[in-house]
């Protein structure tokens, strides 16, 4: 059975009028994602192909509590398929007190190492915390985060902090997670529809030498057109990996935007499941509708 937008604006209205939840906001939400994509691989696996990216259906609610305290939750699924057979998965659940005093959220959580991370994410800093608890506090322009995990492989304690002021942000973090040492620092500013953007992050390994990044991004916005350029370097010891990214998204109007995105890589990485280095050099790219509801 479908239900309309008529259907569902109706139910959320009738809930949101019941005395109990006068105070209460909920919010539906989700993208969908559909792309054609292909890189230089030899043969079948490089030509062009569709698929989805990012299938999302989400929903997230705040209510005011007896004490003046803002209570808040948050559950989505994630398909991320054009078919049946990939089962949905659960994402961004938690839930939380907010006030003056700050915001506590248990469940997925924030990430300290995050604050540092300015240039994009190319290379992810941090993998998400799904069994955590943290706190978000402001304080003028400045804002700090804590943040604990006991959870298996991802026992993480973390700090992080950042400074906003006008279109200047700077932010650093640092976490122990599983015994290990991850620290990140970053820079952005913006000006007039421009942006520039910098980080550096050192991430410790079980075995070998840490992994360091380096990140800058610039990017320019005119109209319903943005475009940036990204340029990241991984380096482990002496093995070093070079990725340069363009992106180019333009607004459709109506929640519906095209984007394209470039990516060319070069040198070596370490391949942890073959146990030795491999050459990372190639391309690939992928043109991409997106429908926001």
């Amino acid at each position: 059975m479908k239900l309309t937008k008529t259907a569902v604006a109706l139910a959320v209205a009738s809930i949101a009028a019941a005395p109990m939840m006068a105070s209460a906001t909920t919010t539906l939400s989700g993208l969908v994602q559909v792309k054609i994509q292909g890189n230089d691989d030899d043969g079948d696996a490089g030509d062009p192909n569709i698929a989805a990216g990012d299938v999302l259906f989400g929903i997230t609610s705040e209510h005011t509590m007896n004490n003046g305290l803002t209570g808040y939750g948050s559950m989505r699924a994630d398909f991320n398929s054009l078919s049946n057979e990939g089962a949905a998965q659960a994402d961004s659940v938690y839930v939380g007190v907010k006030g003056g005093f700050g915001d506590i959220r248990f469940g997925e959580i924030p990430l300290a190492i995050e604050y540092g991370q300015k240039a994009n994410d190319i290379y992810d800093l941090g993998p998400e915390i799904n069994g955590g608890l943290s706190y978000t506090g402001t304080f003028g322009p400045a804002s700090i985060l804590l943040n604990y995990s006991p959870a298996l492989n991802q026992d993480t304690i973390g700090a992080g902090a950042k400074f906003d002021l006008g279109g200047f942000s700077f932010g650093v973090g640092a976490e122990d997670r599983d015994e290990k040492a991850n620290v990140a620092a970053g820079v952005s500013f913006g000006f007039a529809g421009a942006s520039i953007a910098a980080h550096f992050g050192s991430l410790e390994q079980d075995v070998g030498d840490d992994v360091e990044v380096v990140a800058v991004k610039a990017g320019y916005g005119i109209g319903n057109l943005s475009l940036s350029a990204t340029f990241q370097q991984r380096a482990q010891g002496d093995i070093e990996e070079d990725t340069v990214r363009f992106d180019i998204v333009y607004d459709l109007g109506g929640d519906t935007e095209i984007s394209s995105r470039i990516n060319s890589t070069s040198g070596d990485r370490f391949d942890e499941d073959a146990g030795a280095v491999v050459d990372a050099d190639g391309s690939d790219w992928r043109i991409q509708l997106t429908k926001f509801f």
